[in-house]
This record gives structure tokens, sequence and C-alpha cells, in this order.
């Protein structure tokens, strides 16, 4: 990767973006915060965005989210001139500038941002390619040429942000590969859906040791029945703090799993689960689940089920409004409540209510 930052900026993005698995992360951090206290404007954003959860940096890293903390970076770096700084949070949807622009001096429109980041890109920085294809892949290239695009150029654009996301998942950049495969799977905008290379680019994750990736590889070899290969995958996967793989896991050995009733089991990866990811649908429903039917030496607790079925139904979800309308019915963790238990037993009329 071209060498475009200060060096210590340098370091910090190899270590935290590319080496995700080295463990070095305090020492990256430390780089950032040296050079944002010597007034660094591109230290204050890459320090920013440390901070802003698994869609910036891979839960792997190891850092903990703290949007606060990172929104007070990312003031910093706007004043401080970054124009990485001004272009990369503006993809930021509830993070609101200080002084109500993402431009600051010397720069003084959009296109000026575009150029200065685009130049970077061009001359092989593999972040700044990967924050252009952002700007493809959201539509904000619209703001910085300032025109309304059509569909054809709305293809163009995924497209674009395609090609851009490959070249950085081959330069290690992990992290270029949600959207990617987002657009190769869905269509985005008219593009072809490619599923074979898309799954060639999960298994290029997976080999980057991507937990999300080695989930995905795991749910493969699940539905094809390799329940061993299965196991290992979503174990590796939670060993990279995916949190969805404990979902995964305890889905294998609930009341409908694929493996043999495990109740205990189950319990443990999903309250794992539910405790980093507390509003999690099929976190919620299996849980509320096991609590609502209980089994294998574990009591009902029709409290913690009421609790967890609604939260999930409150969501969205109504996989679970047959045992939620039994509450309401019963008086089972809350009052009886006949009209809301006939609302929710109608939502799911081919399963079981008792």
């Amino acid at each position: 990767m071209a060498a475009l930052f200060d060096e210590r900026v340098e370091t910090a993005i190899q270590i935290l973006w590319f080496d995700i698995h080295s463990g070095r992360a305090k020492e990256a951090l430390a780089l950032l915060r040296e050079a944002a206290n010597m007034g660094d404007g591109d230290a204050f954003y890459f320090l920013g965005c440390c901070y802003m959860g698994k869609n910036y940096i891979d839960p792997a890293v190891g850092i903990d989210e703290d949007k606060t903390f990172a929104y007070e970076c990312f003031h910093m770096s706007l004043s401080l001139e970054s124009a990485v700084g001004m272009f990369g949070t503006m993809y930021i949807a509830d993070y609101i500038p200080l002084q109500g622009t993402y431009v600051h001096p010397p720069y003084h429109s959009l296109m000026e941002l575009w150029n200065a980041v685009a130049q970077k890109a061009y001359n092989g920085h593999v972040y700044c390619k990967f924050l252009l294809a952002h700007a493809y892949f959201y539509c904000k290239a619209a703001d910085f040429f300032d025109m309304v695009p059509n569909s054809r150029l709305l293809y163009e654009w995924a497209a674009e942000a395609a090609r851009l996301y490959r070249e950085c998942v081959l330069d290690g950049l992990g992290i270029a590969l949600p959207n990617l495969i987002t657009i190769l799977t869905s269509g985005k905008f008219g593009a072809p859906v490619q599923q074979k290379m898309a799954a060639h680019y999960i298994a290029i994750g997976a080999d980057m040791q991507i937990g999300f990736c080695e989930r995905m590889i795991g749910n493969k070899h699940r539905n094809e029945g390799r329940y061993k290969e299965a196991l290992q995958l979503y174990e590796r996967a939670i060993a990279h703090n995916d949190s969805n793989a404990y979902y995964c896991l305890g889905k294998l050995y609930t009341f409908r799993g694929v493996l043999p009733l495990n109740l205990h089991k189950a319990l443990q990866y999903l309250k794992k689960g539910h405790d980093l990811l507390p509003d999690h649908v099929g976190i919620c429903n299996l849980l509320g689940e096991i609590y609502y039917r209980g089994g294998q030496n574990i009591a009902c607790d029709y409290e913690q089920a009421f609790a967890l079925l609604d939260k999930a139904y409150e969501n969205g979800s109504t996989w679970g409004c047959d045992m939620l309308g039994a509450c309401y019915l019963k008086g089972l963790g809350t009052a009886p409540d006949a009209q809301m238990a006939k609302t929710l037993l109608a939502l799911s009329p081919h399963k079981s209510a008792l």
C-alpha cells in the first residue's frame, strides 16, 4: 500500500485494517493518538473509525464501540483539514459536522474533496480506494458530482463500486467484503447477480479469517448436511468475534435443530449471543421458546419467555406469535388479554399454541 499519510498513521492503518489478527491494536491506537495529539487530522479520522463498530473495523480487532468519542474525533478531523475525514464522514448517517458542512478549507467544494481522495487512491492507497467505492455504492457520488443519477448511471456506479471493492479485498482489506458480496448477490441497481463470484470472495474472506465469511461458509455446510464442518466454521467465526455465529450454533441444538436436541448447549450459545446482540430476533425467539417449553431439566420460565418473544414481535418477527399468544391467553408471564391473544394466534395459524 502506498504511504500517503504520516508514518504513524500508515502503520496504524496496516495493523488495524490489514493485520487484524496481529494482537497489536493497543500499539496502533497509541500511534494514532500520538499523531492526533500533534495535530494530524487524518489520525483523528482513523481513530474515530476505530470506535464506530463492525461496519468500520473488523470485530476481530477487539475495540469496543464508542460513538461519542468517535464523533469527537471526527469533529477534530474536519477542523484540522483532513480530506479523508471530510470525505469519510459523509457516509455516517447520524453524524452532523459542527459547522453544518463537511467541506472545510483548504477545500471549497465536494469536487475538490473527491479529487484529493481520488488522487490518493490512484496513487495506490487501498483505504482511499475503499472510500471511493463507498461513494459509488451509497450513491454519494451524486453529491460529489452534483448530478441526479439515472438508472444507467446507477448501474455503472454499482459496477465501479464492485471493481474497487474487489481490488481492496485482493489487497487485503477485509471490510470491503460485505458491500462487495451485497452487489454480487443482490443485483443492486441492475448489476448482474453472480453467486459463484460471491462464493469465491466469501471463501477468500474465510481464508483471511473474517468471521462473517466463516459463518456464511458454515451455513453452506449446514445446508448440505456437513454438520461437523459447519460446527468448525461457526467456532472459528466466534473466535474472530462474529456475534451472529452464536445464533447459528444455538439453533443447531434447539427443538428444530439438525443435531440431537441439547437445550443446555443451545441455551449456552444463545445467551452469549443475546448478551452481544440483545435485539436479534432469531436469538430472542429461540431463547423464548426454550423458556416457554422447558425440558431436559430446564424449567419453564414464562416471564423470560414472554419478555423475549415480545421483544422479537416488537422488532417485526411473527415467528413466536403462537407462544406469545398463548402467554396472553393463559396469563403466562403477563396479564391475560384475550383480544391480544386472538390477534397473535391469527398471525401463526400453522403452529400449535400449546
